[in-house]
């Protein structure tokens, strides 16, 4: 006797079996990941709605869409119907298989696919033959529910999602009441922009010396910790950081919004943090709109990439590991060097392209649970770069003459990475990772110190700009008389570190000179003469200092500043030490010294532009050190049209920083680029940290090229600079069909040009 037919699932049934499976392969890894990480909604200020939509629509959406599929299927065929839920069913399974074996089997992408698709479909022909694999698809068909419960109700993120009492102000009695405006920047070593006299370098950041010919300068302020979720609530609420807390405000009830919220107007720009309560700081007047859903969906989507393919099929996606937003924005390449790259000796990917370590918080630990509540929070660290001009406008416009009970402040996040700005605030380039790949899971930086060196002149250049941003809230001021009148608070959240094999952002014992060190200006009302203190000041010092100046009775105990030890928190945990005299000490040491060794002090931006190999030729024809002509080397520069039409107004000045591969020769060369026949800039050729190049990145002066046709030529040196070897010529015209600058609209740049002060 024949076996009897197994019965098929119902239409409805068969819905549930497909949801659990795409709820274990997608919703699962991603609300895991978002439960254990709360403070990305929180940075880019997400609603509980929001967060709650997301998740629903993450677990359902597509489902209900296969779903409607079978039921249309189902009119024309069951049979029809049928084919398509194994299909389906296959298709889910596989991807659930990739999910589990990827971090498990270390085989190449293509074979780990061939085999996940090979086990769904050993699953998928068992299901349809047999009870048993049905019986337990309806068992797993709880697993949605089971997901949802964990994320809204026990994962870390459920804070943000069930209701929470958000604290009211005090009320307290203010002896002598003045308009209070603060300004944080963000990752702001003070050691970056000081002089081996202790000075501020005022050739290069005339307002931060500006801004200390009129206030009191604490020279040796230090931060509470080193990352931003943790570093901004001490200054706002002069508390140490908790690493249980969340950056919102039912965590941090005790701030400067509590303080002053009952009788100041609040004008608050927050970026990662949520300290202000929203009846004192309504959306309207936060520091970031609420993240549009739109934008939430789309960056995320980017991140489900990431938790579910192979890491080498991570290495072209946009870079997440330094923006809580923004992710589908493309970095700018010329497809013309990507696909000559691909066949070179040099292997495949660009220097400093997004690369398998570069988005730590969605490594296999951070599913696990170890990512703990800041991991991708912390990598996170800011928002896109483009409209820094933008937020300082909003921040200025808010500046009335004659105000007195108001509190502006806004969080700048600059000059964190990426580092993209020459310090008029033009850009010379629109990554987002260019050193993502020397800085594996937010680690050391893995590279020798002249590469290093190379990251701290661009993080120059970026806090050049910072300080080009600070000069338009100065202006803004004194146009409207708060200058004079206003209690002035500048300050930054934590430092960063540009020590080879040593972490740039994590605080241990060998970089507390450059993470703990932060600028801190207080500018009292009417004050106009200078004041500097070396005294031992740390970031919980504000919140009581603004009060004290307020004539405020503080209402709350303050946080203790030990005189003897500098303490610095790190994320999930840890925390870096050091006595303040070794703090010092390695602040002169790797910031200070080696910064004027570098780049000189008191010389303007010239120097900087100047640095490296041989920098001697700088400025010398090129006809005059007779080169050999074009060799088998060759480089490929990621834009080679870019100096043929190049706009020395454009918002972007695509063509000033020179990068790209080599061919046929190595890393730890030198290379030379002459721009119209003469040597403007020099530099090395090395790997990045996952070992793809040898490339190359170097940077010309903006004074160097010309508005229209530039050639720009590359040549590799010797060891010792006598002899040069054409690698790259650029004499070639652009073509007529070329994607010239000119094709696309561009927004014109307006606050003026800045020279290097070159040769």
């Amino acid at each position: 006797m024949s076996e009897e037919p197994i019965k098929r699932p119902s239409l409805l049934l068969g819905g549930a079996h497909l949801t659990a499976l795409w709820a274990l392969a997608f919703a699962q890894p991603m609300l895991s990941l978002l439960g254990n990480n709360p403070d990305f909604f929180v940075a880019r200020g997400n609603s509980s709605g929001q967060i709650v939509l997301y998740a629903l629509v993450l677990t359902f959406a597509v489902p209900l869409a296969c779903l409607g599929l079978e039921a249309l299927a189902r009119l024309a065929s069951p049979k029809l119907q049928w084919g398509l839920h194994l299909a389906l069913m296959g298709t889910f399974g596989a991807c659930l298989a990739l999910q589990l074996l990827k971090d498990y089997l270390p085989i190449a992408a293509g074979l780990l696919i061939v085999i996940s698709v090979l086990l769904a479909a050993v699953g998928v022909w068992a299901y349809a033959r047999w009870r048993f694999p049905r019986a337990f698809m309806d068992v797993l068909s709880v697993a949605p529910v089971v997901i949802l419960i964990f994320f809204f109700a026990l994962s870390d993120t459920s804070r943000l999602v069930l209701p929470r009492e958000e604290p009211d102000p005090v009320d307290i009695q203010i002896a002598d009441p003045a308009p209070v405006v603060m300004v944080v920047f963000d990752e702001f070593p003070t050691g970056s922009m000081m002089t081996p006299r202790g000075t501020i370098d005022a050739s290069r950041y005339p307002a931060f010396a500006e801004l200390a010919r009129h206030s009191t300068w604490y020279r040796n302020a230090t931060a509470a910790a080193a990352f931003t979720p943790l570093a901004v609530p001490a200054i706002f609420s002069g508390q140490q950081p908790d690493q249980k807390n969340l950056p919102i405000a039912a965590d941090y009830p005790h701030s400067i919004f509590t303080l002053l919220g009952g009788s100041y107007d609040l004008r608050v720009m927050e970026a990662a943090t949520r300290i202000c309560p929203e009846e004192l700081c309504p959306a309207d007047d936060a520091s970031f709109e609420d993240g549009s859903t739109s934008d939430l969906f789309s960056d995320l989507y980017v991140v489900s990439k990431y938790l579910l393919f192979p890491e080498s099929m991570t290495r072209n996606l946009p870079d997440v590991s330094n923006s809580f937003s923004g992710f589908t924005e493309s970095d700018e390449v010329d497809t013309d060097a990507e696909d000559e790259a691909a066949g070179t000796d040099a292997g495949s990917g660009k220097l400093g392209a997004t690369g398998p370590t570069g988005v730590a918080g969605l490594k296999p630990e951070a599913r696990t649970g170890q990512g703990a509540a800041r991991k991708l929070g912390r990598l996170f660290a800011l928002q896109s770069t483009a409209d820094e001009f933008e937020r300082v406008s909003e921040f200025n416009e808010k500046f009335q003459p004659g105000q007195t009970r108001t509190l502006d402040l806004s969080h700048i996040e600059k000059p964190h990475y990426p580092w993209r700005h020459i310090p008029n605030g033009q850009r010379y380039s629109n990554l987002t990772g260019e050193w993502s790949g020397l800085l594996p899971n937010d680690g050391p930086w893995m590279a020798p110190p002249e590469i290093v060196d190379i990251a701290m002149q661009r993080h120059l250049l970026e806090v050049g700009y910072t300080d080009t941003l600070l000069a338009r809230i100065i202006n803004r001021l004194k146009e409207t008389g708060l200058w004079d009148r206003a209690l002035v608070v500048v300050t930054a959240d934590h430092g960063s570190a540009f020590q080879s094999k040593v972490p740039r952002r994590a605080a241990v014992p060998e970089n507390m000179g450059e993470i703990a060190p932060v600028p801190l200006f207080v500018k009292a009302p009417g004050q106009s003469k200078p004041v500097v203190t070396d005294r031992r000041t740390c970031a919980t010092d504000i919140l009581p200092t603004v009060a004290r100046e307020l004539g405020i009775s503080f209402p709350w105990e303050t946080a203790p500043c030990d005189p003897d030890l500098v303490t610095v928190e790190n994320s999930p945990n840890g925390e870096g030490t050091a006595t303040p005299e070794q703090m010092l000490r390695q602040r002169q040491k790797h910031l200070v010294r080696r910064i004027s060794r570098v780049f000189g002090t008191g010389g303007g931006w010239g120097p900087v532009f100047r640095f490296g190999p041989h920098n001697d030729l700088i400025g010398k024809r090129v006809s005059a050190l007779d080169p050999e002509p074009l060799s088998r080397w060759r480089v490929i520069p990621d834009e080679r049209n870019a100096v043929k039409d190049f706009d020395p107004a454009a918002t972007t000045l695509r063509g000033l920083l020179q990068r790209g591969l080599t061919k046929r020769f190595g890393k730890e060369r030198i290379l030379a680029v002459a721009v119209n026949g003469v040597i403007r800039a020099v530099g090395w050729t090395f790997k990045d940290g996952a070992g793809r190049g040898p490339g190359y990145s170097i940077l010309l002066p903006p004074e160097s090229l010309q508005a229209g046709f530039n050639q720009v030529d590359i040549y590799l040196l010797d060891e010792n600079g006598r002899s040069m070897v054409q690698v790259y010529d650029g004499s070639g015209r652009l073509p007529n069909d070329a994607g010239g600058q000119r094709k696309e609209a561009r927004a014109r740049f307006q606050p003026g040009t800045v020279k290097s002060d070159g040769p």
